[in-house]
């Protein structure tokens, strides 16, 4: 009886022991599972970060190639503007000289008309002198009145005509100059605001998901999140700062001046309202000092006038 109990002892610890390595390997296989699995994952998040960076570097030279096309593309407009005003300069000058020239055909021909008139009055005075009327002298006189009053009559009107044709070349020289600067304003409106140069974009990020063993935790934080934090960081330290300068907000927009640093002043009012303002352009200050420049809350660029020597102040009611 002593002995089955013994046996039955060391049968059960011997099942007790055989358990307890079978769970051992269970639990060590599992393990190795979950460390092979989140070796994969941790791979695939590398892959991932890797095709991401490559994704936003060859975007960002795409970027820079779109904006340097949009610079010279401007730039050819600037030089097309310099060559505008030359060939409108020249039609003015041409136009100036070509009216210069028929009021002197018309004065020349005056000349020659006045110089007939005096003629003809000499000739009718000579013609009542070679007939000698010596007994009717009033007639003689009177004749004599008579041509002068007709020559003086001819006069007047010769002398309106000389006016009217003075008084209408001063009218078309005028008209001239009018259309010169209609043509050079017309072709300073095409250069006046430069283009909008693009921005990078600002999204989250990549969504990085952080494995532990075989089970999926998403932490929340990853590089998509630090990317996001520091964008907004930036982003909000601009926009604080920052006056609403985007062109699509302004009208009757007018260039009005240069600062030092070569910044274009304008002129303008917000759509809707009277008040003028004297201050700077989104779109322009984004070429030459592009950190002042930011989107704002609303999706509209801003300026930050502290980094400018350009104040933003009120014009006018």
């Amino acid at each position: 009886m002593a002995g089955g109990v013994i046996t039955g002892a060391i049968v059960g610890g011997a099942s007790l022991l055989g358990g307890l390595f079978g769970s051992s390997s269970k639990r060590k296989a599992a393990k190795r599972e979950a460390d092979r699995q989140y070796a994969l994952q941790q791979q695939q998040i590398a892959n991932q970060v890797a095709q991401q960076a490559y994704q936003h570097e060859f975007s960002s030279i795409m970027l820079d190639l779109e904006n340097k096309r949009i610079q010279e593309v401007f730039d050819i407009k600037l030089d097309l503007y310099d060559d505008q005003l030359q060939i409108n300069r020249d039609a003015a000058h041409s136009a100036y000289s070509a009216e210069q020239f028929k009021l002197n055909e018309q004065m020349q021909q005056a000349s020659l008309n006045r110089n007939k008139m005096y003629k003809e009055v000499l000739r009718v005075q000579g013609s009542q002198a070679a007939r000698g009327d010596v007994g009717n002298r009033s007639r003689a006189r009177a004749d004599l009145i008579n041509s002068l009053g007709e020559y003086g009559r001819d006069q007047a009107e010769f002398d309106k005509t000389i006016y009217s044709a003075k008084w209408a070349h001063n009218t078309r020289m005028s008209g001239i100059a009018g259309q010169h600067a209609d043509a050079n304003y017309s072709a300073w409106t095409k250069i006046a605001i430069s283009p909008t140069l693009k921005l990078p974009g600002q999204g989250a990020g990549p969504d990085i998901i952080n494995q532990v063993g075989p089970a999926q935790v998403k932490t929340g934080i990853g590089f998509g999140d630090i990317m996001s934090g520091l964008s907004q960081g930036i982003t909000t330290g601009l926009a604080a700062g920052a006056l609403a300068s985007d062109n699509e907000l302004k009208e009757d927009i007018k260039l009005v001046g240069k600062s030092p640093s070569g910044i274009h002043i304008y002129e303008f009012s917000y759509i809707g309202e009277n008040t003028r303002y004297r201050g700077a352009i989104a779109q322009d200050v984004m070429v030459k000092v592009p950190e002042a420049v930011s989107e704002m809350d609303s999706g509209y660029l801003g300026i930050n006038y502290d980094l400018l020597d350009v104040n933003m102040e009120k014009v006018a009611a």
